[in-house]
C-alpha cells in the first residue's frame, strides 16, 4: 500500500515541485496551502507530513504544538526557511522527526522522506 505525505506549504511551485519527486517515488501525494486547510487534509491520516513552519494564517510549530492529535499518526519532518536554533529546539520539542532548512536539495527531501517510510 502507498503511503500517504501531505505537503503543508503556501508556496504552490514548492509544493508542485515535491508532489512530482515523491510521486515517482510511489508516495500518495496531498499539498495543503494554509493551516486551515491542511486540517481538512490532517483527517485524511497521513503518514508523513512536510510541515513549513511560516505560513499565511500562523505558525506551523505552533498549530502541531496546539492540535496534536491531527498529527498523532504521521510523522512530522520541518521544512523552513528560518533556520534558527529557537526554531529547530521547538520543533524537536513538538516530536518531529526532522529539520530541513531551505533551500535543500531534491536528494535532500527524496532521502529524508524515505528513511521515515
Amino acid at each position: 500500500m502507498k503511503k500517504k505525505v501531505l505537503v503543508i506549504d503556501d508556496e504552490k511551485d514548492f509544493c508542485e515541485l515535491i508532489k512530482n519527486i515523491l510521486l515517482r517515488e510511489n508516495f500518495v501525494v496531498e499539498c495543503a496551502y494554509t493551516l486551515g486547510e491542511a486540517e481538512q487534509k490532517l483527517r485524511e491520516n497521513p503518514q508523513i507530513v512536510l510541515l513549513d513552519n511560516n505560513l499565511p494564517d500562523g505558525s506551523g510549530l505552533d498549530y502541531l504544538q496546539m492540535h496534536p492529535v491531527p498529527f498523532m499518526n504521521s510523522s512530522v519532518i520541518v521544512i523552513t526557511a528560518d533556520p534558527t536554533e529557537s526554531v529547530k529546539e521547538k520543533a524537536e520539542r513538538e516530536g518531529t522527526v526532522a529539520f530541513i532548512t531551505k533551500p535543500f536539495s531534491v536528494k535532500t527531501i527524496r532521502d529524508m522522506v524515505r528513511q521515515v517510510a
